[in-house]
Formats: structure tokens, sequence, C-alpha cells
């Protein structure tokens, strides 16, 4: 059990006098075996803030197995606002060695919440809309961490997104991106903390609902992202700076695999609003290859699935590259560096399973109906993006 935090609640809702500053959100879906892994999280965004030179705030939502503050509460949003000058929450920073009890204790609780399900859609609007009104700026940061599968519905036993409790108290990508859209607000970034988000699904459901997406097609450690490396970037609001987010997550595992620990690593980011024009450039190459496609061999291809098995993801480069004798068609290539404006990945790894081919690694991956896969597949064609990359249009030689 941890200290007790100290609890400050407030009903006033502070008014936005800071409107170019931008204030960043954490949703941490923990009540599952990642709870430690994420409590760690909070520890080093804290380390981040306290490395910041200019004003801050964190938000973070906590529902997890660990119970913190006076109540006891496992569902509540914590408060970390940092000076710029070596003070957060009124305090000086805590030494990066501390113990993390002491990291929570400095939180401010702004909200607690009964008993509830953050995989609900409602909750999970709810939820943002508090933590808005909480802020004194009008641009936000969103930062999602638990278990997840992509787009999918079903693995293993996670569906898409989070995992509160048991393997059913989860949440589709869909339900995701209307909680999103309910708040009124596009976040100016998502950065997904969560396994396989980086694929062309995932990536044409939220292109509405923020401007850039920081994700892996791969799983993502148990560690994390090292956001005591990073959270000064993630404030900017800038592509070059979110670049250098995705550049520290890459050193920060490539040094593990150097001390010899257990590291892999892909990363991308996605400039949301170049997802429909991707989606169309696809879908010309689909339509243009059905015939091919209709009876496609994936297992040549890089493929991103690990220890959730095969064909979560190929790559999608490498298959555009495939379908077309070895070389990307320059419409499809110039809109692919339109839309991907960082990638980065391990070629060592360790386990060596979990290595990726630089060459062959595009930045998204995409999910190419497969006749092994039939429960995934009817739920793949529920999706918008089943249509608008031109799915639709090829005809299977088995039941689809």
């Amino acid at each position: 059990m941890f200290f007790l935090l100290t609890s400050c609640l407030n009903n006033d809702d502070p008014k936005p006098n800071n409107p170019d500053k931008l204030t960043i959100l954490a949703y941490l879906v923990a009540n599952n075996n990642l709870d430690d892994d994420l409590l760690a999280n909070i520890g080093a965004m804290y380390d981040g803030l306290a490395e910041m030179k200019e004003e801050a705030t964190l938000l973070v939502y906590w529902d997890g197995r660990t119970a913190i503050g006076d109540n006891n509460s496992k569902h509540l949003i914590l408060k970390y606002q940092t000076d710029g000058k070596g003070n957060i929450n009124g305090a000086p920073a805590l030494d990066p060695s501390c113990p993390l009890d002491d990291v929570l204790a400095e939180g401010e609780i702004v909200k607690e919440y009964d008993t509830q399900y953050s995989v609900d859609k409602d909750v999970m609007s709810q939820v943002l809309t508090d933590m808005i009104a909480k802020s004194s700026t009008t641009k936000f940061g969103l930062i999602f961490g638990s278990h997840a599968s992509s787009w999918l519905n079903s693995i293993y036993p996670s569906r898409a997104f989070g995992q509160d409790g048991n393997g059913d108290n989860t949440m589709l990508i869909p339900d995701m991106v209307e909680a999103l859209s309910a708040v009124n607000k596009k976040f100016e970034f998502i950065l997904f903390d969560a396994c396989y988000m980086g694929t062309t699904e995932v990536a044409y459901a939220f292109r509405n609902v923020c401007n850039y997406q920081l994700t892996s097609v791969m799983e993502v450690p148990a560690y994390g992202f090292p956001y005591e490396d990073f959270m000064k970037y993630l404030y900017k609001g800038n592509v070059d700076d979110y670049k250098k987010v995705c550049q520290s997550y890459i050193d920060f595992y490539k040094s593990l695999y150097s001390e010899g620990t257990s590291a892999w690593a892909t990363v991308s980011l996605i400039d949301s609003k170049e997802m429909d024009y991707l989606a169309s450039e696809l879908k010309k190459e689909i339509v243009a290859h059905k015939n091919v496609l209709a009876n496609y061999d994936t297992d040549h291809l890089q493929e991103y699935g690990r220890s959730n098995g095969p064909y979560i993801a190929c790559d999608l480069g490498h298959m555009i590259s495939d379908l077309n004798g070895g070389t990307i068609p320059s419409a499809f290539r110039d809109q692919l560096a339109k839309t991907i404006l960082y990638k980065g990945c391990l070629e060592k790894a360790r386990p060596a399973s979990y290595a990726v081919e630089a060459m062959n690694y595009s930045g998204l991956g995409i999910y190419i109906p497969v006749e092994a896969r039939s429960n995934w597949n009817k739920y793949f064609k529920t999706l918008d993006w089943y249509t608008a990359s031109g799915w639709n249009e090829v005809t299977f030689s088995w039941n689809f």
C-alpha cells in the first residue's frame, strides 16, 4: 500500500488563462497486471516535469489495483503542476531516486470517483471532461496507458484497448473515438503507451480527434515510454519536438539492449490529417491488385505480431512494394512520407524474434484479411477503414 496523499478537492473550475500552453492528460487503465508499471510511469512523468523550464500541468486519471489517498480510492484524478523553476505543486521537486510513494504523496487529488469501469465510453468521456475542467489551458495532449490489441475485437482475450479487471472489461476503438468526440476538444496529440496501436485501422479511426499520433505497431514493453526523458518535448506541441519524443523512445531501448536487457521497439509519428489521403492512395493499390489480394500469401512480409501470434499487422510499405514488384509507386511513397513524419525501430532486439528490418519498416502496420482469422474478418468488415481503404472491392477466394 502506498502512503496517503494530501487531498485538495476544489469544485471551482479554473478559467482558461493560458490559452497558448498545453496540458497533458494521462488516462491509465491499470486494474490488471500493468498496475506496478503504470504507477512507475507516473513517477517517470513527475521526473520529466521536474526538468521543465516552463510552467506545465499534468493530470493523471488512475484506475488501478493500488488504492491511493485518504479514501483508498482506486479511481481518481491526480494533478501535478510545475512552475518551471524546480517546484511541483508548490514544493521543491523530489529527487528521481526518491520512493514512488513520495511522488504519489505529492499529487493533488482533484477528483475521486466511485467504482466505475474506465473502459466504458461514457465514463471515459466524463473523466476527460472533468480533467479538462481542472486545467487553465485550452490545448491538450492525451496519453493512453494500458493493454491494447490494435483495432481487434478479441485477442487473447483483450479487445482493442484497456483491461479493467477481467478480459471482458475492455473497449473497442469506435467507442474510444466516440468518447473523445463527445469531449468536443481536438487533442494536439495522442500518445498510445499500449501495444499494437500503430496500424492503419487505428490511425484512421482517430484521425479526426487529434492532430498527431505517437504510437508503436509492435508490443510496447511493460516499462512503456521513458517519460523522464521527453516530457519537455511533449509540451512544446510541434512536429520537431514530437520527433524527439520518438527518438527518445528508440534511444532508451537501444541502451537497454546494449546493457544486455530485453529490449525491442518500433515507434512512429503520424499526421492524422493525412490519413484520408493515405486511405485514398491505398484504395487505388488494393483495387489495382484485387485479384492478387484475393488469395495473397502474407508469410513473406514483415509482420509485427509476436507473443500474440501472427497476422495482427503486416508492414504497409512492404505490402505495397511486394504488390508492385519490389518498388513503391511514387504517388503512394510521397503520401506515406506526408503521413509518417518519423519512424524508428530496433534492428537488434532481445529476444531476437522481436527484431525489425528497417528497410521493410514503413511506420504503419496493416491487417491483410486471411482465412485463418474468421472472427477478426467478420468484425473487420464493420470498420469504416474496410470501405475507405478498398478492401470491400476484393473478392477473396475463401469465404469472407
